[in-house]
């Protein structure tokens, strides 16, 4: 039998060898995971800046673009105004690249913070692919309905890709404001956004359809076309959108 002093001092990793392992195993992060992004604060800083900025040179328009967008959500009348005066879609548009770009800038942090969609990549490469994901769709959109109109011979389609502007506007407005309140909640987990998303995109957009469905009939164009546009440019990137946040 070994001596007391003998037994002291013997190191712990002999003793047990499960524990040196084990420790190892979970202090070594897993492959492809970024434990804290060194970049997060400084992207943070420049694209706040960036929106003071815009805020502070364009805000007349933004605050113009805000009270017709609001309006238009009860006002089909109010709703083609914005497309037909220019000073009005001036300052729609405006209003769209400013939430575009603050909703983007939420939802790399989002990402950021629930380890979803792309956990390995740094908030500015986040925030540059959202960005640009959602003004690349709006483009191709742009570019399938003027196709459609000079293929169908009915300008209406050029007025749906508008009209998709100021609903987003209201969407992005939606999405904003939730987080707002569920940051104004202390017990609120971020989590709570996925849903948020939900319940913002059901309120925006069922009255959008149904708009698009009023102007559609108006100018004469079928049940089914409606129905296979509202399924592929509609439809679709929201399913999309979905997936994205839930898988």
């Amino acid at each position: 039998m070994k001596p007391l002093e003998a037994i002291q001092e013997i190191p712990i990793g002999e003793l047990w060898k499960e524990s040196y392992v084990a420790l190892e195993e979970i202090m070594v992060p897993a492959a492809g995971f970024i434990s804290e992004d060194p970049y997060r604060d400084i992207a943070n800083f420049f694209i706040i800046i960036a929106l003071v900025i815009f805020l502070i040179f364009a805000h007349r328009r933004i605050i113009v673009g805000t009270t017709n967008v609001l309006a238009a959500l009860f006002s089909t009348k109010r709703l083609v105004a914005i497309e037909k005066q220019s000073n009005l879609l001036v300052c729609r548009n405006t209003l769209f690249m400013f939430l575009t770009i603050c909703t983007s800038f939420l939802f790399a942090n989002i990402s950021y913070a629930t380890k979803m969609i792309g956990h390995t990549y740094s908030v500015p490469v986040k925030f540059i692919g959202i960005l640009g994901a959602i003004l690349l769709y709006f483009l191709l959109r742009r570019i399938v309905l003027r196709f459609l109109a000079w293929l169908n011979r009915n300008p209406v389609l050029n007025l749906t890709d508008k009209l998709a502007h100021t609903f987003s506007c209201l969407w992005y407005m939606a999405v904003l404001c939730s987080f707002l309140v569920i940051k104004s909640i202390p017990s609120a987990p971020m989590g709570t956004m996925r849903y948020c998303m939900i319940f913002s995109t059901l309120i925006i957009f069922v009255p959008y359809f149904f708009a698009l469905y009023k102007i559609f009939l108006q100018k004469g164009i079928s049940h089914f076309f409606y129905f296979l546009y509202l399924c592929t440019l509609e439809i679709l990137p929201i399913a999309l959108l979905f997936h994205l946040n839930f898988s």
